[in-house]
């Protein structure tokens, strides 16, 4: 597990370690029995999170632009936009998708992580309004 410490806002650096690659930083975000509830099913700790994260080079790649974050005592709201675009191909854009990340916090790390392709059933989920 990664020994560095996050830095004060868990989610905005999970999100800028993963669009920059920074697998050992997205890791310290991570508490040590993290849940990721990706595409390819349920991945338990840190070490399956490492190979989530660890992305091959070429084809299509994606980075995340945060629009708008609801934060909670122990839970967070991220509406973001995933925008995928062509690593061999000096990044031409590929396309994009409105989405939300829901993120359960214990002790300024994240718990779990969910994608929700439906932003008002994420907020409602969580327990938040829209703005």
């Amino acid at each position: 597990m990664a020994t560095t410490t996050p830095r004060s806002d868990p989610i905005r650096e999970f999100v800028r370690a993963f669009n920059e690659r920074d697998v050992e930083a997205f890791l310290a975000t991570l508490d040590p029995e993290v849940e990721l509830h990706s595409m390819k099913g349920l991945l338990k700790g840190v070490e399956a999170a490492r190979l989530w994260a660890t992305r091959k080079r070429g084809g299509v790649q994606q980075t995340i632009a945060m629009e708008e974050l609801y934060e909670g005592d122990s839970c967070a709201v991220a509406l973001i936009v995933r925008r995928w675009h062509w690593d061999d191909d000096e990044g031409e854009f590929a396309g994009e998708d409105e989405m939300a990340w829901v993120f359960e916090l214990r002790e300024r790390r994240i718990r779990s992580w969910r994608p929700f392709e439906d932003r008002a059933e994420a907020l409602r989920q969580a327990g938040f309004s829209p703005r």
